[in-house]
């Protein structure tokens, strides 16, 4: 069974607006989902720990859900489609997408859904992380995702 997350994509940089959209548009259009935009230092921090655990628990057919933090009015459901992130500070040449390196995992878009319009009787409420990346344990959530994932990929047969 696949685990499902909740990934913030915010820009927590220093002198930078955290509710800018290039670091959601960037993951967006390089199929992958990112954190750690920072310095090295950055990289010491309770927080970046704490996600990069979320993140090396990922695995391939996991489930995320973000959004956009410009519009926050639209939800995307994401699925993780290799077992392994990369490290932008040691795979450089091949993942660099940012003047800032970063740890990514690469996914592909399942579908996004309006926050008025979220299937399965999830609100905005349930899907919204308060850390950069949270696993999900409500069985709630977990339940209605799948039937989504699930729903999603059937349609797109």
């Amino acid at each position: 069974m696949a685990n499902v997350y909740i990934l913030n994509l915010k820009d927590n940089r220093e002198n930078h607006d955290k509710n800018d959209d290039t670091k959601f548009t960037t993951c967006m259009r390089n199929g992958i989902i990112s954190i750690g935009w920072g310095s090295e230092e950055s990289r010491e921090s309770s927080a970046y720990k704490t996600a990069i655990n979320k993140f090396n628990e990922m695995k391939k057919g996991d489930l995320v859900w973000t959004k956009n933090p410009k519009t926050k009015s639209k939800f995307y459901l994401l699925e993780v489609v290799d077992d392994e992130g990369y490290d932008y500070f040691e795979n450089e040449k091949e993942y660099y997408i940012h003047e800032d390196k970063s740890f990514a995992r690469r996914i592909r878009k399942i579908e996004s859904f309006s926050a008025e319009n979220l299937p399965n009787g999830l609100t905005k409420k349930d899907i919204v992380a308060r850390r950069t990346a949270e696993r999900v344990h409500r069985e709630f959530l977990i339940n209605a995702t799948l039937k989504i994932a699930k729903k999603e990929k059937e349609n797109k047969k």
